[in-house]
């Protein structure tokens, strides 16, 4: 990574667009722009945040991936995933028939909650990935262009459809003890389809993305350029009177809008703010949430299985201990992490992040913004244990002899998943930095 640029000429106007700013502490690194080789990355000196990171033919790539990823949407969901085979007795299953059994056992919020994740917000990813990628690569610019890529950055944490392919694979492993499994057409389409998912976000590079839209819809004279000594680098931009787009990360002059008038991203049209509004509170709400569902969550039954007519309920540590006492330790560590460690691991997180702010803590900042992203990332895994108990519900129903079904607590662990993800997305990590800002100096909003 190059070394943070000074103004080179004091009597030159800065160019906006130039500017680079790390969008998760705030900092002013540079006034002209820095080119990163492929296969580098430019990462801010005071976080370790991620700037950008090139990739090579992105448009191109991502397009073909994306459209690989819709022909195999269809089978993956629709055609059979496995079946299973019980002293004679046979049991089949697809994705949408684990989404259909929730509903049909009256967990209507679950039910919602897998179909959301794990059906339509993947078919929603690939095809505004998808639309995008063709107008770029075809060098076409229409006026939802910047809308419809904005739309995919938000949903792009809540597509979970690796997170359901390791759910088929616990399931089949818990299954395998019990009787004998063949695997479907469907099971590979799905396979392909989580393929071609991954690969788009390693393929992906918004960067460029975002340069390429804004090319496309806009024009040099719309640049703008600041006084050469209302810029410093390597301190808050929002002291030069700049602010990011929170969702392209475009560097904006930051005008006060009006009463009942909000700033909007040139680029994105996203509401611009210096700060998250409320970012604080909202975060200290929903982690609060977390924490009372998380009771129910953890010890009441989330499913039940009877078998020739005796019901036997467990919990969430039920399912762990019985992957371990079978022997499958792998299993069951991934279940423990996924469903308790998570989100006990993004409350506790969350909450030291809050009481640095709150009480002006300004030590080890880079690694509590290290571990911010890292709560960031983990949050959707958490979903596992919910797709696997839709998966059982599905191929597990053989009538009298034995079935199973969701238990209460899948609900109140849903809504815990829930609000640690909108409480990582509510926080804002430049708080974390304005610490170390003289007091009085940023207003935040």
């Amino acid at each position: 990574m190059k070394p943070a640029k000074p103004n080179p000429d004091k009597t030159k106007p800065v160019n906006v667009d130039d500017i680079i700013v790390c969008p998760g502490c705030d900092i002013l690194m540079s006034l002209e722009p820095i080119k990163v080789p492929l296969g580098s990355q430019l990462v801010c000196p005071r976080c370790r945040h991620r700037i950008r990171s090139p990739k090579k033919n992105t448009v191109n790539r991502t397009l073909a991936l994306s459209l690989t990823g819709l022909l195999f949407f269809i089978p993956a969901h629709f055609l059979l995933l496995i079946q299973l085979q019980v002293l004679g007795m046979f049991d089949q299953g697809t994705a949408i028939d684990s989404m259909q059994a929730m509903y049909q056992q009256k967990y209507f919020f679950v039910a919602f909650m897998v179909v959301l994740t794990a059906l339509l917000i993947p078919l929603i990813k690939l095809v505004l990935l998808f639309l995008v990628s063709l107008g770029i690569s075809r060098q076409i610019f229409i006026q939802q262009m910047p809308r419809l890529f904005r739309w995919y950055t938000h949903f792009e944490e809540w597509g979970m459809t690796e997170v359901f392919l390791l759910g088929i694979l616990i399931t089949i492993i818990k299954m395998n003890h019990t009787g004998d499994i063949s695997y479907e057409i469907g099971f590979f389409c799905f396979i392909g389809l989580a393929l071609a998912l991954v690969a788009c976000v390693f393929t992906l590079d918004k960067h460029c993305y975002w340069r390429e839209i804004e090319r496309l819809k806009s024009s040099e004279k719309n640049k703008k350029t600041l006084p050469p000594d209302n810029v410093e680098t390597m301190q808050p931009a929002l002291l030069s009177g700049l602010v990011q787009c929170h969702t392209c990360h475009k560097v904006i002059i930051y005008k006060q809008p009006e009463p009942g008038l909000e700033l909007h991203c040139p680029r994105c049209g996203g509401i611009v703010h210096k700060r998250i509004p409320n970012s604080i509170s909202t975060t200290w709400a929903l982690i609060l949430t977390a924490v009372i569902f998380s009771l129910p969550a953890n010890f009441l039954p989330i499913m039940e299985v009877e078998f020739l007519g005796s019901p036997e309920r467990s919990t969430i540590m039920d399912g762990i201990i019985y992957f371990f006492q079978t022997g499958s330790y792998g299993i069951g560590i991934v279940i423990l992490t996924a469903s308790i460690l998570v989100p006990m691991f993004k409350v506790v997180g969350l909450m030291i992040l809050l009481y640095s702010i709150h009480f002006n803590r300004d030590t080890r900042l880079k690694q509590k913004s290290i571990m911010f992203r890292f709560i960031e990332f983990i949050g959707r895994w958490s979903m596992l244990d919910i797709f696997v108990i839709a998966l059982l519900c599905a191929l597990v129903d053989f009538g009298f002899f034995t079935r199973i079904t969701t238990a209460p607590a899948a609900t109140f662990f849903t809504f815990v998943v829930l609000a640690t993800m909108f409480a990582a997305i509510s926080f804002d990590p430049r708080l974390l930095w304005d610490i170390t800002t003289p007091k009085g100096s940023i207003s935040k909003e």
